[in-house]
């Protein structure tokens, strides 16, 4: 997630804080043991599902999703969803129910397990299914039907540009969602954490003149009996805050960026003011693959979608249409979210505390990127994130232990990339430049912990970089070193 402003365009507001920022029917349910064939094709999809210290509501470590596939059908006028959901899933430890976050709006028809009806109840939004015994390492398949008026949830932060997370129905039936810390539950059945990542296959049914947008590659897209159908394969395990959707009158733009890399824009018929920005991509992924390493996925991509925030949703980032009345800002968002796919998309937190595994390595690049353009100097950035990091400190709490109930405010960007600025000094530029582009690759496709980074960095610099770390991540005040 990006906040609205580098930079450039908080220097004339160097004494505020935080509140500055602006910024998948049918199925078939009695318990059963027996498992299903394995898959060895998901095994990059297994994950370690942990319960989040800020957020446990939302996930739970009884189910580790390995595959979701997902055939949703959309009737704007009534605001109606019909899902299918087919979810191959892992048993982490020895169970007999597994528990999964669907929004309380969407009824659920009918469960069933491994082709057996099976019992469940939901509750608010806990949908438990009743599964009989599964053996720790068994591999099952959960079918889901439901059908209902998704709704969106209050974000767990004071941020003016993020304040509902998931789908999102406007005025005209159209569809968007941002859905980071959690949101993704208010329109499928899933394991809403960030500690469980998953492939995804969508098909999209939306009535004609309207498109369905997801993440990775659309398989297929075909128009018949008034209403068109989009396919999609998302080949690399995500976490399901970096999934997304958008249904709407789209055209479609394509690109090209270094060694072929396919990228597409996809933009509202109505509004192609962002046209000329999205068109920049190539030359922003080649300045972060410079620093990075070559991109992590096969595509990537962007979808324009109302509202002022942005997202870094793997592979296809979502961006609010209101950044683009300050271009520059724009291009500094899109950098952003496209260092983003580095920095949590291929390595991602498993828990929220740890937020700043993603926020801090954005903003700092995309500080450096500023730099780049010769629109600040490195200095102004330092000196300013050097007199915003008590207050921001005070008011949000420490990078690494901010208050949950602000979710994503400036401390955990600005903070964090002080930290950073701060380690750069510590090791030297030359070994910071190393540890920054190798970090991403130690952990690809996985969701880790501080714990994981800290001892990676002390092995990989020959230094104990415990106490440095946790000092900036936990300190109220700013550290001195």
């Amino acid at each position: 997630m990006s906040i609205r402003r580098g930079i450039t365009a908080v220097r004339a507001t160097a004494t505020t804080t935080a509140a500055a920022v602006v910024a998948v029917g049918l199925v078939l349910g009695a318990a059963v043991s027996a498992p299903a064939v394995a898959a060895p094709a998901d095994d990059p999809a297994v994950s370690t599902p942990a319960e989040d210290p800020y957020y446990p509501a939302k996930g739970d470590p009884s189910v580790d999703a390995l595959h979701y596939g997902l055939r949703l059908h959309w009737a704007p006028r009534q605001r109606v969803l019909t899902g299918r959901a087919e979810i191959r899933f892992r048993a982490p430890v020895d169970e007999s129910r597994i528990q999964l976050d669907l929004g309380k709006q969407l009824v659920v028809r009918r469960v069933s397990v491994d082709g057996a009806r099976t019992p469940f109840t939901h509750r608010g939004k806990d949908l438990v299914v009743e599964t009989g015994p599964l053996a720790a390492g068994s591999r099952h398949t959960l079918l889901v039907a439901y059908r209902g008026v998704p709704k969106p949830v209050a974000a767990p932060t004071t941020r003016s540009d993020v304040h509902r997370l998931g789908w999102t129905t406007t005025a005209r039936g159209e569809v968007w969602t941002m859905q980071e810390p959690f949101g993704a539950f208010t329109w499928y059945p899933v394991n809403d954490h960030p500690s469980d990542k998953a492939f995804y296959d969508v098909r999209i049914s939306a009535p004609r003149g309207m498109v369905g947008i997801f993440n990775g590659r659309m398989a297929g897209r075909r128009t018949a009996d008034g209403r068109t159908v989009t396919r999609w394969n998302l080949d690399s395990p995500a976490a399901s805050y970096l999934t997304t959707i958008a249904i709407g009158d789209y055209v479609r733009y394509r690109d090209r960026g270094p060694r072929g890399l396919p990228i597409t824009y996809w933009l509202p018929r109505r509004d192609q003011r962002a046209l000329p920005e999205l068109r920049r991509s190539p030359r922003l992924i080649r300045w972060l693959e410079a620093r990075l390493g070559p991109f992590p996925f096969d595509r990537v991509g962007a979808v324009m979608v109302p509202g002022w925030g942005a997202m870094e949703t793997q592979t296809l980032v979502t961006m609010g249409s209101r950044i683009i009345a300050d271009r520059r800002d724009f291009r500094a968002v899109l950098l952003h979210e496209y260092a983003h796919q580095w920095y949590g998309d291929l390595v991602t937190p498993d828990n929220w505390p740890d937020l700043w595994m993603n926020e801090a390595f954005a903003m700092y690049l995309q500080f450096r990127w500023e730099v780049s353009r010769g629109w600040v100097t490195m200095e102004e950035v330092r000196d300013l994130l050097t007199d915003l990091d008590p207050s921001l400190r005070k008011e949000d709490g420490p990078p690494g232990a901010y208050d949950r109930t602000k979710f994503a405010e400036l401390c955990v960007y600005y903070c964090g990339a002080l930290m950073l600025d701060r380690l750069n000094t510590v090791l030297g530029p030359d070994l910071f430049d190393q540890v920054l582009r190798e970090w991403p690759q130690q952990f690809p496709l996985q969701s880790v912990g501080r714990n994981d980074y800290i001892a990676w960095l002390s092995a990989r610099t020959g230094r104990d970089m415990g106490p440095f770390m946790t000092e900036w991540l936990t300190s109220p005040t700013t550290p001195a070193t």
